[in-house]
């Protein structure tokens, strides 16, 4: 697995708004309106804010007359969960434990 696309696609997710957007695409594909309407921003400015999610792979566009549509990408974001299960699977096997309490990994 190539690290630089798990930190990419990480980043392009690393503030609250990308964080929100990201959110309400795991309940599936939605039209970039619906983004602009939650952020107050025009085309332009959804395409600008979801161009590191897209670059980055994690999301997919479909282009539209007036507006993109976006939605996870499927086979990315399974990479992205396999990185973290993977970590997870090796800090357990070492003894390690979370400080936030036993059983919450």
């Amino acid at each position: 697995m190539a690290t630089d696309n798990v930190v990419n696609m990480v980043s392009s997710i690393g503030n609250a708004d990308n964080l929100e957007i990201f959110e309400m695409l795991m309940k599936g594909e939605i039209c970039g309106c619906k983004i602009g309407e939650r952020f107050d921003l025009d085309n332009k400015g959804v395409i600008s804010k979801m161009s590191p999610m897209v670059e980055s792979g994690l999301v997919d566009v479909v282009a539209g007359l007036e507006w993109n549509k976006y939605k996870i990408n499927e086979t990315q974001m399974c990479i992205l969960n396999k990185y973290f299960n993977d970590q997870i699977t090796a800090c357990r096997s070492t003894g390690c434990r979370c400080k936030c309490g036993d059983g919450c990994c």
